[in-house]
């Protein structure tokens, strides 16, 4: 008995295997964005005073975003168009310019939410040419015509949007959409999309059952022809699922030979007036479309898949030749890409992992390909008409998958950025509804990757390398998350810091609008446990943006649990003892507990201008300090344990990033604090005599160890505390209140941090969450770690761009 593959008849490849790269180590536009392949163009290239390629995808909190990478300046900018629509990442945007270079972005709200009422569709347009940060108002657009339900409770829906603009008539705008019915439907602007004419059904397959929708793929190169693919419906609803075919010229359809099958007056198109590309029937297997192009001599080139079963999907590669339709079978690329939750069944059996064409050159093709139990993305190139192929790996031993790959339109041979793709963190199922049964925290979660590799880092001392390394990080960082279910705890506190320097040092919005993400889901309210100084972390973070955009929501709740501390807290009553103490938690009995709450008090101050926070912080902050630091060693304890207890070498135990968090916590205090306040003496001495002990304990490589006075309990430099120390320490030589003769020491601490940092941006030797030293791998790495490297680099960035402005 013949194998699938043999069955399925399979073309020759040539595999180059020295290709490919981890996925990691490729930018990213975006480290939240999912899409779905029903709706195009995704991403494209657009040369006019700038050359940039644009993309557009939905983040896992709603948000449709559209992002541009600058060929230039490398800069990468983002701007949500509309906030929290729904998390589905079939309402991913499509782009289109018009003749100014403005951009012209549709998308559409998949499910009806709570409503009873089909959302419309949207369009947005930017206000300026080459330019997302800048829009007009949402247009909703009702093209759909109640006229044409073929019953009262048809889904009015519009889906997929595939906006097409005609030089040969006058630049009409043709848009395509999923309809009424599910139906493929359209309407045409003869004014830029300011007015539409309503709705018509494009296509109409035998009413076999209800909400029988055919799924459509359209392309044109912008001058008289549109291109169009049709299935008879889902293929999961579907025995036979086909493949068929026209084209779209001068107001009337055609076969691909020419021959006319009716005008548009005349719609809608019938499934057997069509060219049939594969016949499923025949083939044995049902199918589904991916891609439609045209190729060099205006013929169309047909990418799609077809399932023998669910769980072998074969790529397929279709061609017009001038006579007949050739169709090439490619690879089975192996079986759905969602991970199906335990014990239940794949809700989406037929979701492959995506092929695309290059529309600006058929011959090669981006698939999604299962290698050795994870989705790779490879560039398959032919000379022959599909015959044969060569393929060059572009990812390779990634541990995530990716899919949907896009090649983006108007990128022609010489642009160095092909293709975009999603790098799948978490892929449970396309949309989070209450219906899905999905936890949030395990909702979709995906990366948008660029064909590009992130910069080689090889002078960790200039300025843009310092901020390539910083991206890499963050963004790796936030594609790799620490548990979801205590992103409002201190772990996520300590790296939302690091984050918010990132983004004052670049200005990428994608950073802060993450943050701003987390607080809206979160109501803005800290947890419940409001005494613990641990929560008070992320109340920095909301305080700070609320010091951005003045949106009192944001510190509304925050407030209110600070005002209950003011009200019940007093000197006298203040128990900072740890042991034995059963109500250590609602007191800073630890030093760790230095860097979370004080400087979230300080940062209320400052952005309220409610001097009442800082002096309770000022307060509370000398009880614990006056309790847990030695004046003989200038360092601090951990906690009351450690007074007498020793180290296995006999030596006081010193946490190195237990005197970090301290360290830090200084640094951002004295940032918030008015520079004439009473006590601000008592922290700059505090800060001097720590900073001139760990000046003398930094190791000849830079670092610092775990345990401070007790080098051999591991003798290798350690991230998490080291990065606060360069942190602080180049913010003190920044501030004047360290020597400029350290500098030589700091800039060796931050080279020394970034040989931690792999070629995926992850950043290793991080001691895992922990009280006291504890030893450490290069393989261990934690969030609040690389909020401590950000922090370092955003300083140390400016004690270096300083120093060479002065020259």
């Amino acid at each position: 008995m013949l194998t699938l593959s043999a069955q399925q008849n399979l073309v020759k490849t040539k595999i180059n295997k020295t290709t490919g790269n981890h996925s990691e180590s490729y930018k990213s536009m975006t480290f939240n964005g999912s899409w779905c392949w029903f709706t195009d163009p995704r991403a494209v290239y657009f040369e006019g005073k700038h050359k940039r390629t644009y993309s557009g995808w939905i983040d896992n909190y709603g948000n449709i975003t559209i992002g541009s990478y600058d060929h230039d300046t490398k800069q990468i900018t983002t701007h949500i168009v509309e906030k929290n629509l729904e998390v589905d990442d079939h309402d991913h945007p499509s782009i289109l310019f018009d003749e100014a270079g403005k951009l012209l972005v549709f998308f559409n709200r998949h499910g009806y939410g709570n409503s009873s009422v089909a959302p419309p569709g949207y369009l947005i347009k930017s206000k300026n040419a080459e330019d997302i940060l800048e829009w007009n108002k949402v247009q909703e657009l009702y093209l759909n015509d109640e006229n044409l339900k073929p019953k009262p409770n048809s889904s009015f829906s519009q889906d997929y949007s595939h906006p097409i603009r005609l030089e040969s008539e006058k630049g009409r705008i043709y848009l395509f959409w999923r309809g009424i019915d599910g139906k493929p439907s359209y309407s045409q602007s003869d004014d830029n999309g300011d007015t539409w004419a309503k709705g018509r059904i494009l296509m109409m397959p035998d009413p076999i059952y209800s909400f029988r929708r055919p799924y459509t793929k359209v392309y044109s190169n912008g001058d008289k022809k549109i291109h169009f693919t049709f299935t008879d419906g889902h293929p999961r609803n579907e025995k036979d699922n086909s493949i068929y075919y026209t084209y779209y010229e001068n107001g009337a359809f055609y076969k691909a030979n020419g021959d006319k099958i009716k005008d548009i007056a005349d719609l809608p198109l019938r499934p057997e007036e069509l060219d049939k590309v594969y016949d499923a029937k025949k083939g044995g297997a049902k199918a589904w479309n991916w891609d439609i192009a045209e190729d060099e001599k205006g013929n169309p080139v047909i990418a799609y898949t077809k399932f023998p079963t669910d769980t072998a999907h074969y790529y397929c590669y279709a061609k017009w030749t001038g006579k007949n339709w050739v169709n090439r079978t490619l690879i089975n690329s192996g079986a759905w890409f969602p991970k199906t939750a335990k014990g239940k069944k794949e809700m989406e059996p037929n979701y492959s992992g995506g092929i695309n064409i290059d529309h600006e050159n058929t011959n090669e093709v981006y698939l999604s390909v299962k290698r050795d139990s994870v989705f790779e993305i490879e560039k398959w190139v032919t000379k022959n008409d599909g015959k044969s192929w060569k393929v060059d790996f572009i990812t390779k031993g990634s541990e995530k998958d990716n899919v949907r790959p896009f090649a983006v339109r108007g990128a022609k041979k010489d642009n160095p950025l092909q293709v975009l793709w999603m790098q799948n963190t978490s892929y449970q199922f396309y949309s989070h509804q209450s219906w899905t049964k999905i936890p949030w925290e395990d909702r979709y979660h995906s990366s948008i990757k660029m064909g590009l590799q992130s910069p080689t880092i090889t002078n960790p001392l200039e300025p843009n390398q310092i901020v390539d390394i910083m991206r890499q990080t963050a963004d790796w960082q936030f594609a790799n998350p620490y548990d979801l279910k205590r992103l409002l705890e201190w772990h996520w506190g300590t790296y939302f810091v690091g984050v918010q320097e990132l983004y004052e040092l670049t200005g990428e919005d994608r950073y802060k609008q993450e943050m701003v993400n987390v607080g809206q889901h979160a109501n803005w309210k800290p947890l419940d446990n409001i005494f613990y100084a641990d929560q008070l972390k992320i109340i920095s973070n909301w305080a700070w943006l609320y010091n951005l955009d003045k949106d009192p929501k944001m510190i509304e709740y925050s407030k209110w649990a600070m005002d209950i501390h003011l009200s019940t807290r007093r000197k006298y009553m203040a128990d900072v003892r740890f042991a034995n103490n059963p109500y250590f938690v609602e007191w800073w009995t630890w030093c760790d507990a230095l860097f979370m709450a004080p400087p979230a008090f300080a940062q209320m101050a400052k952005v309220t201008g409610e001097k009442k926070y800082l002096d309770y912080m000022n307060t509370m902050f000398w009880v614990t300090v006056d309790y847990l630091y030695s004046k003989e060693d200038s360092l601090i304890y951990r906690d009351d344990r450690y007074f007498k207890k020793r180290s296995e070498n006999g030596k006081k135990i010193f946490w190195s990033r237990g005197n970090g968090w301290v360290m830090a916590g200084i640094a951002r205090i004295l940032e918030a604090m008015p520079e004439d306040y009473s006590s601000r003496s008592k922290y700059i001495k505090l800060y001097s005599d720590m900073a001139a002990k760990l000046l003398e304990l930094q190791s000849e490589d830079g670092m610092w160890r775990v345990s401070l006075l007790d080098p051999e309990y591991q003798d290798v430099g350690e991230v998490s505390g080291s990065a606060f120390y360069i942190y602080a320490l180049a913010w003190g030589i920044n501030n004047g209140l360290i020597d400029q003769k350290y500098k030589p020491q700091v800039l060796k601490g931050w080279k020394a941090l970034c040989t931690s940092v792999n070629k995926n941006g992850r950043l290793g030797n991080v001691q895992p969450e922990g009280i006291d030293p504890r030893k450490f791998t290069p393989e261990n790495w934690h969030v609040y770690g690389t909020g401590a490297f950000l922090m370092a680099g955003s300083e140390t960035h400016k004690m270096i761009t300083a120093s060479k402005n002065k020259k």
